[in-house]
This record gives structure tokens, sequence and C-alpha cells, in this order.
């Protein structure tokens, strides 16, 4: 029955970047993801069942290590306990968050706005004493993208108000200015690695650390990024299509996943 829906149904939206991420975690690699993680969740579970056995993840807010289940629960969900190898408390979270460099190869987050060299806002939009949106905060996050070895952003929705030139507050460090500014700071070597949004992957040019387009996905124009995003991004050419999931992968989301439908449903 699974694998005839793979067939017929073409992935949601949710679906594509749980898929394009996955792709680019490795076996054996430590990572760390946030309460409202659904995407992030599903690209980790689906690594580990197709290339990555060994890849393990810990709830960021519940302190669950690779809870296994075939269902999409939040990170923050008490059930995920039952099936975890492991249970952290806070103070031993604190320990390798907060302190350890590079304990992370790398963490996945979500922000409400990026700027052009990575750095993510997720506190607040316009002035901080009276903002026009307020975010979830930093919540660990500056820790998080300061000393892990690289992190990903995953963004449901692409325009001008979350690509931004300069995001409003720093929550999480990219590239700080771009070029070596992270480093001459005092940050370690890190900062993020890819961006997935609905209309493409984006990665970031070495040396300038200026964000670039590394694929659009089927039916995307150039144009239209270029209109959805408030800052000139580099192109190198004519940019690829992002290959698509193949029924496989599709089969394996959807059956030992995200078995309830939750990313077609949120994210459709």
């Amino acid at each position: 029955m699974i694998a005839t829906d793979a067939q017929v149904l073409p992935p949601s939206t949710g679906e594509f970047l749980a898929v394009v991420l996955a792709r680019d975690l490795g076996d054996g690699e430590k990572a760390i993801i946030g309460t409202n993680s659904d995407i992030q969740l599903a690209a980790c579970n689906l690594a580990q069942r197709l290339h990555a056995p060994n890849l393990w993840w810990v709830s960021g807010p519940g302190g669950m290590v690779n809870p296994r289940r075939e269902m999409l629960l939040s990170t923050a969900d008490f059930e995920n306990i039952e099936s975890a190898e492991a249970w952290l408390d806070l103070p031993n979270m604190v320990d390798f968050i907060d302190w350890q460099i590079h304990f992370f190869d790398f963490a996945i987050l979500s922000a409400i706005q990026i700027d052009r060299f990575g750095n993510i806002n997720t506190v607040a939009i316009g002035d901080h004493a009276k903002p026009k949106l307020r975010g979830p905060g930093v919540v660990g996050i500056a820790a998080l993208t300061g000393l892990s070895k690289r992190f990903y952003v995953v963004l449901t929705r692409h325009d001008r108000s979350a690509f931004v030139p300069k995001v409003d507050f720093i929550s999480g460090p990219g590239y700080l200015d771009g070029g070596n500014s992270r480093e001459e700071r005092g940050l370690p070597p890190g900062g993020p690695k890819l961006i997935v949004t609905p209309l493409g992957v984006f990665d970031f040019v070495p040396g300038s650390r200026a964000m670039r387009i590394k694929s659009l996905h089927p039916g995307v124009s150039l144009e239209q990024v270029r209109d959805s995003t408030g800052f000139d991004l580099v192109v190198d050419g004519t940019p690829p299509v992002t290959p698509v999931p193949a029924a496989a992968e599709l089969e394996i989301l959807r059956a030992r996943v995200d078995s309830k439908g939750a990313l077609r449903k949120k994210f459709p």
C-alpha cells in the first residue's frame, strides 16, 4: 500500500524538504534539533533508515536520544522517552550544548529571518523594544550555531520578509559580515552549510561567505527566487534542478518515519 502511495502521490513540501535534508546527513554524526521540528526530525530519522544507521540525534528541549518511532511527535513530547536510547537531564545538556566546541557535528534550525551571510533571527522583527513580530527567542540557538561544526536552516516559506539583507537581531551567528569575520570575532570554525526552502537549496561561497543558489526545485525559476529574496544571491551559471525524492525514499519516509502523514498535513 505504501509503495503504491509513493508511486502515485507526489511529495508534499514537507516531505520534499525532509528528503533533501536527509541526503546530506552522515553516518556516525551527532546532531541536535529543536522543539517545533517536524521536518528536521523526519530528515534525521529518514537518514538513519536509508544510509546513516549510526547517526544519532538528541532533542534539545527534552534530552531524549534517538527515539525510534514510525510517526512524528514533538521532540518535547514525553512519549519519546519510551523508545529513546537514553535520556539526558538539563545539567548534562547544558554541559555539551554551551561549553563543548564541536561536540555536535550539526544542528538543524529554523528562523523568522535569515540574511545573506546566514545569520538567523528567532527573536523579533522590528525594534526589539516594540517589535512587529516576536519569535520564540534565543533558546540556546546562539550556542548551537556558534559551537557546532555546521548547521542547517529549514524554512517553510521563502519571501522578502524572511530573506533580508541584514537580520533585525542575530540570535544565531552565521558568517556574520562575511569573509573571515566569524573567526575574527572569536568563534570556532563552523557556520551554516545549507539553507533549504520551498524554492531551492542554498549554500555559501567559500571566501566571501555570501549565500549562493545550489539548486532550484522543479518548476521554480531563477526570476522567482530573485523576486522572493531581499538581497542579491550569488549564481554560478545555470542552477541545477534539485533531484526529486525517489519512490524508495518516499516509501520509507511514509511507512517508517511519518506513518500518520504529518508532513503532508502540515506542509502540503
